[in-house]
């Protein structure tokens, strides 16, 4: 069982995440709100939600993989993970989209990234479908969620259609 911690204000990209995520990956996971991690056990991936403010982020959280948008990378400083990847619109992210399209959209891993498995994923670009009403900051951690769970880039795939989650 794999532990996804989820460090946000609310509880939409839990939401998302637990409807979006595949179901044969889904049975292997166990999402949590980061405040209800046992401070003695570090969550495998700690998922940072594009909600978050870096003042509100004050909890001493430690996990083997940081999930971070690149606008509060500065928070992987302040936890202690293994690794961090970052995701978000910003050229400097490690995940970030390429294309926005009617129908699909372009996802990039602009640097090599390693899952929890160990393994290495390449730079590469890869498409998904476009969901309706659904913010692309929740499809990018979607999506690093599964590439971090060891899924490979072209069998990503994120149950977007009927959710309506915009930030």
């Amino acid at each position: 069982m794999v532990t996804i911690g989820i460090l946000e204000r609310g509880t939409e990209l839990s939401d998302f995440l637990a409807h979006s995520l595949p179901e044969g990956l889904r049975e292997g996971v166990e999402l949590c709100p980061a405040g209800c991690l046992p401070p003695e056990e570090p969550a495998d991936l700690l998922v940072v939600s594009p909600d978050m403010r870096r003042e509100e982020s004050s909890l001493p959280l430690r996990c083997r993989a940081l999930l971070v948008p690149g606008r509060l990378s500065p928070l992987a400083g302040e936890m202690t993970a293994g690794w961090a990847v970052s995701y978000g619109m910003s050229p400097k992210d490690s995940l970030t989209l390429s294309s926005l399209g009617e129908e699909k959209m372009g996802l990039v891993l602009q640097r090599e990234v390693v899952t929890l498995g160990g393994d290495c994923l390449d730079c590469q670009e890869f498409f998904l479908p476009r969901g309706e009403r659904v913010s692309p900051l929740y499809v990018l951690a979607g999506a690093g969620v599964q590439l971090l769970l060891g899924v490979p880039p072209e069998e990503v795939e994120l149950g977007t259609r009927n959710q309506d989650i915009s930030v």
